[in-house]
């Protein structure tokens, strides 16, 4: 008999079966790893994309708005709410951008409806609170709070608001 040969083949074989679960638990492992790479980046993405999402928002509603007399701050809903104004075929319109029950509302109406209704606005962004003020004839002062407690203020400058 041949005891050695036997050996021989039964070592090959063992020695192929490791080397193919070492490489079986490297795969897991890089696909491990990448996954947790993958969640956290993500994560931070969507933090960061609510973040700034409120001050962004706000900032190119006032670009979009901004001519003269078209951008104010009234008191609707018992709150300030940022009011861009546009006229299209003689009719004027506001958009108000206001908070309501934990939410960044945007609500679009002709200028002459005096009953609105704050839940019929568009829910933008949830947050916790919105402040917005007129600093001097130009400058706009916001302040957001969001769900996360996160607290963002930023200024506007505009070629002209008017507080009511």
């Amino acid at each position: 008999m041949d005891l050695e040969g036997t050996r021989s083949h039964i070592v090959d074989m063992v020695f192929v079966i490791c080397l193919m679960f070492l490489f079986i638990f490297s795969a897991l492992s890089v696909i491990t790893i990448g996954a947790e790479i993958y969640q956290k980046n993500v994560t931070a993405v969507d933090d960061n994309y609510h973040k700034r999402t409120a001050c962004a928002y706000i900032t190119e509603k006032v670009r979009q708005s901004d001519a003269k007399g078209g951008i104010s701050v009234k008191k609707i809903f018992d709150q300030d709410a940022l009011v861009l104004q546009s006229e299209e075929n003689g009719i004027l319109y506001n958009t108000y951008i206001y908070d309501y029950d934990g939410n960044l509302m945007e609500l679009f109406a002709m200028d002459k409806l005096k009953d609105l209704y704050p839940q019929t606005g568009q829910k933008i962004l949830e947050i916790s609170r919105f402040d917005i003020k007129c600093v001097g004839t130009d400058t706009l002062s916001v302040y957001v709070v969001l769900k996360d407690g996160t607290e963002e203020s930023f200024y506007v400058k505009t070629k002209s608001v008017s507080e009511e």
